[in-house]
């Protein structure tokens, strides 16, 4: 009985997330971005496997959703690479989660990962490879923190 209502929990939390990109879908459709199905599927496993290995729990809405968001306008996101990349900044972004020590809301990180993004023409390792020690010093002294960014390989050293 009690597997039972496991599996019954992780199912409605697995529909619920696949639910919330299928509405991200509808935003990023503008920009000629599209998750398939079996996208979905995938995204949901590197979701989990992002959080497992971060050491994170999510309760209520994911952050996935405001990442595809906030990336899906960018002129360097492809589709032929959307499904790729989505992950890959989904697992940066619970990394710098911990690695900001929640000094940045979700929007705030999501902001600065894009802006980083774009500045090297769609460049996923330039993301990963950049140490936010200087943007969370930078906006918790008001400076602008595109001044701030500094390379770094502590995210690819894990």
């Amino acid at each position: 009985m009690k597997q039972e209502m496991e599996q019954s929990i992780a199912l409605r939390m697995q529909q619920q997330f696949l639910e919330e990109l299928r509405g991200a879908n509808e935003i990023s459709a503008r920009f000629g971005l599209q998750l398939s199905e079996q996208g979905m599927q995938e995204l949901a496993k590197a979701r989990t496997q992002a959080l497992v290995d971060h050491g994170r729990v999510e309760l209520g809405a994911s952050a996935v959703r405001a990442i595809a968001e906030g990336f899906c306008d960018s002129p360097f996101l492809l589709q032929e690479d959307y499904e790729a990349v989505l992950p890959e900044l989904v697992d940066a972004f619970y990394y710098f989660k911990n690695a900001c020590g929640e000094q940045l809301t979700d929007d705030e990180l999501i902001l600065a990962m894009r802006e980083r993004y774009d500045v090297f023409d769609g460049s996923v390792e330039a993301v990963v490879g950049t140490s936010l020690e200087a943007l969370c010093r930078a906006r918790r002294l008001g400076q602008d923190y595109d001044e701030e960014w500094e390379e770094d390989d502590a995210y690819g050293d894990e």
